[in-house]
């Protein structure tokens, strides 16, 4: 069974390669727009949801990245696969609730985003995510493998959606920083 499994995990490795080799990039980009535009990132609010939001985009890229790696470790068992996976993915969720609970219940004075984007964008796509990753390390965790294919649903959308949140901050940003031009 286990030698299965970590035939099963060979199998995958490529995929992870290339998931993980975009998600480190596109996480190298993100930085650097936002290093590019430290004098309005600096204009936000620490608390304010704009800066949450570029914060749980990077997340989401760093989480990517982790879950690629763990799935490069060669000889991998089922152990070694699903413990990791499970942390990232209750920490990941943790992160997500507190984000819900701070963007519902908390100051609305400090919004600058749309609550339907912030929602849409950012965090239902990271409660569902995350959730599939704690129900698909338990499965591994039993030497289970048959869910390895709801893992590229989990990458390609964490991909997909932190492209899209990407994008979104750097337009947001610009627009930002055109309307600090506009006061001088």
């Amino acid at each position: 069974m286990i030698e299965d499994f970590t035939a099963a995990i060979a199998g995958w490795q490529i995929f992870y390669t290339v998931a993980g080799s975009a998600a480190f990039t596109l996480a190298g980009l993100v930085f650097v727009a936002l290093s590019i535009n430290i004098g309005i990132v600096a204009l936000a609010n620490e608390q304010g949801d704009l800066m949450q939001f570029a914060r749980q985009t990077l997340g989401n890229f760093l989480a990517l990245m982790i879950i690629s790696l763990v799935f490069l470790i060669p000889g991998q068992d089922r152990y070694g696969m699903a413990i990791p996976l499970f942390f990232i993915g209750v920490i990941t969720m943790w992160r997500s609730a507190l984000l819900w609970k701070m963007f519902e219940f908390g100051k609305k004075e400090s919004r600058s985003l749309d609550k339907w984007l912030f929602r849409r964008e950012l965090l239902i796509p990271n409660t569902i995510c995350y959730a599939l990753l704690v129900l698909i390390s338990v499965e591994l965790f039993y030497g289970n493998t048959d869910y390895l294919y709801g893992m590229t649903l989990v990458v390609i959308w964490l991909l997909l959606a932190g492209s899209l949140s990407a994008w979104f901050l750097m337009l947001q940003l610009a627009k930002m920083a055109k309307e600090e031009k506009a006061k001088r």
